[in-house]
């Protein structure tokens, strides 16, 4: 009973989850028994029987690691990432399937990680379709509805969710969300009106009919910062104070907005916050434990509406979490500068704390960021023409997914180091 409590805890951990496949495809490598192995860690995750056809995937994969090549030839990939398109989502749920992605991107195969996700996404549907599917079943088959752009059938969903007793709040932005990625010519922020507390709307007020500057934290050469400063609002992530991210040259002086996860609101709340805030018109924290650190009802401080619950097992990083809160609010644009999708790795100074150690990106796209749905939605976003960027987001967009995740997969993943 008591091992039974402890697995149920540790398998809602992703990073747990992984490590677990990790391990095992490390041993195949080593002492062969391949099936035994993902036998093994499919019992410890609770994933139950291995079907036949995945233990031929995962013997493929076990054999393309031990060759430890210290590099990737195109055709490498080839033949693994046919036999993964050839296999049925109903071989396994989709949490397996996610599990699977997760250990591809971690061993540095991002478009093979790319076709398991798809059949997760299509596995997870299949699930919302049935007759008993419980409420947790049709939300996850509801977001794989959006991603897949079947949004008729993400509002099936949600009028079933509600008829199984979700909450009328998270309908409404689930709701908003799903007319925002449709284009369609009615999304605005009304239909949420009950999600809004006072400060969102005095925050509402400085954002509506605005043009929008986001700037995100990659370093940049062009000198853009006088274009950032003409907007009405600018909005960054991250100001501890001083100069760091206001470079006016490349960043733009301005800083009207601030978002922060919960290590830079833990960071900031240790320093002198009341300064900084007094520089700003507002900080906004994206999760109650980072608003947590600083005093209840703080003036020019909110927190945003997540989408959390509607997401596949993941979470929205900094850039995709700021965009929906801003687009809320029905500014008359939004600009995104210096970003690129995490394909360069680099922060500006004093981004990070000094002293801090470097990010490892790879972990947190297993851990907290799927790469993918961070990529898919602020795609959609552009392709409605919601957002706009500077020349490189506009070249990381028309990359389209398949292109980015090529140089992605260049950036963090198998090309160039041995595989684990």
């Amino acid at each position: 009973m008591i091992a039974r409590l402890i697995y149920g805890r540790k398998r809602r951990d992703r990073w747990w989850r992984y490590h677990v496949l990790r391990a095992a495809f490390i041993q195949a490598q080593v002492g062969g028994r391949e099936e035994q192995s993902l036998s093994r860690a499919f019992r410890r995750l609770g994933h139950g029987r291995i079907p036949t056809e995945l233990v031929s995937f995962w013997c493929n994969l076990v054999g393309l690691g031990a060759s430890r090549k210290s590099s990737l030839q195109p055709d490498d990939l080839s033949l693994l990432e046919k036999s993964a398109g050839e296999l049925s989502p109903s071989l396994a749920s989709g949490i397996c399937w996610l599990d699977l992605f997760r250990l591809c991107i971690g061993i540095g195969f991002f478009q093979l990680a790319r076709i398991l996700r798809s059949k997760g996404l299509d596995r997870m549907q299949a699930d919302g379709d049935a007759g008993n599917a419980t409420l947790e079943q049709v939300t996850a088959a509801c977001y794989a509805d959006i991603e897949a752009e079947d949004y008729t059938g993400a509002r099936t969903r949600l009028r079933r969710m509600e008829a199984m007793g979700r909450t009328g709040k998270r309908l409404a932005h689930a709701d908003w969300f799903i007319t925002l990625m449709a284009a369609e010519s009615d999304c605005d922020s009304r239909g949420i009106e009950q999600l809004l507390s006072d400060n969102d709307r005095e925050f509402g007020a400085l954002i509506r009919g605005q043009r929008v500057a986001l700037v995100g934290p990659v370093p940049s050469k062009i000198a853009q910062g006088a274009e950032i400063d003409e907007h009405d609002v600018v909005v960054k992530f991250g100001y501890r104070g001083g100069d760091k991210g206001r470079d006016p040259e490349t960043q733009g002086a301005r800083l009207d907005v601030s978002y922060y996860n919960n290590s830079q609101a833990k960071l900031l709340a240790e320093s002198n916050y009341d300064e900084v805030f007094a520089s700003i018109r507002w900080a906004v924290c994206n999760n109650r434990k980072g608003l947590s650190h600083f005093p209840e009802d703080y003036p020019g401080l909110r927190l945003v509406a997540s989408l959390q619950w509607l997401l596949p097992d993941t979470h929205l990083n900094a850039g995709p979490n700021a965009l929906l809160d801003l687009l809320r609010f029905e500014p008359s644009g939004i600009k995104v500068f210096n970003t690129d999708m995490m394909l360069s790795s680099g922060r500006f100074a004093g981004y990070f704390p000094d002293g801090a150690k470097s990010i490892d990106h790879t972990r947190s796209f297993i851990k907290t960021h799927d790469p993918i749905l961070q990529y898919q939605l602020m795609h959609r976003l552009w392709v409605c023409g919601h957002i706009e960027g500077d020349e490189r987001f506009e070249e990381v967009m028309e990359m389209g997914l398949v292109g980015y995740l090529n140089e992605l997969q260049k950036a963090y993943g198998a090309n160039t180091r041995a595989l684990v």
